[in-house]
Parts: C-alpha cells; sequence; structure tokens
C-alpha cells in the first residue's frame, strides 16, 4: 500500500475556500462549481491528484459530505468554522481555515474509509474530465 499524505497540504485548504464559497455555506455545489471558484479565487485549477488527495482528508475527518452528484460543508464544519473565524480578530498569526484543518487529525483509516465507502460512488475522475472538456 503506498504511504498515504497525511499533513494537510495548501491546496486542501484551497478546495475547503473554494467549496465554502461555492455553497455560500449552504446546500451542495457541483464539482465543476468547486473549481471554477478556486480558478476565480486566485487563478489555481487543482489537478485531479489534488483534488482526490483533499476530498479523502476532508470528507475523513467529517467536514465535507457527498449528496448525490454534489459536494457539501457538514454542519459540523460549518459550527467550527463560525466559532474559529470569530476568534480570528483575536489571533491573526494563521488564517482560519488553516487554523482549523491543523486542528484536524489525519490517520490512514479514516482517509482509506473515505475513499472506498463515500468518495467511490462519488465518480471524481469523470466530473473532474467534464469540467477540463469544458472549461480546460
Amino acid at each position: 500500500m503506498s504511504k498515504m499524505n497525511l499533513t494537510w497540504q495548501p491546496a486542501d485548504e484551497q478546495l475547503l475556500d473554494a467549496l465554502l464559497l461555492a455553497t455560500g455555506g449552504e446546500g451542495g455545489a457541483t464539482l465543476q462549481d468547486v473549481l471554477l471558484m478556486g480558478d476565480a479565487l486566485d487563478g489555481t485549477v487543482l489537478s485531479l491528484q489534488e483534488l482526490e488527495q483533499g476530498l479523502e482528508k476532508l470528507v475523513s475527518v467529517g467536514f465535507v459530505l457527498v449528496q448525490k452528484n454534489k459536494l457539501a460543508l457538514s454542519k459540523e464544519f460549518l459550527i467550527a468554522y463560525e466559532r474559529i473565524t470569530l476568534n480570528a480578530a483575536v489571533d491573526e498569526e494563521q488564517k482560519p481555515l488553516r487554523k482549523l484543518l491543523e486542528q484536524q487529525e489525519l490517520t490512514e483509516a479514516d482517509i482509506t474509509k473515505a475513499k472506498n465507502e463515500t468518495l467511490k460512488k462519488y465518480k471524481l475522475k469523470n466530473h473532474y474530465q467534464q469540467f477540463l472538456e469544458q472549461f480546460g
């Protein structure tokens, strides 16, 4: 088995930020909408590998849910994000999203479970290919 990336990467934060903006904190958003929002933020389009690894991690800690063909933020994430942004003025050393991610422990077992149970049905590669065909 290949060694999994058990640390948070800047791409994970970018993905979460784009998802937060694409959903407006409510409901779900298609991968296309999330990628377009990420592109609008800083001109970066995440690679398929960055998306796969980021979603595996974000699903494994319970921040992102897959609902039919859409990605959504969990209620737990939204509560934690609101709490950390309210305290952001006190501690401006680190961005709130980054700080929130750093507080979440990543385990190989949880990531494998997210990959095999939740994301397997989502067909990320197909959604990503459709995005590239339309906007790539």
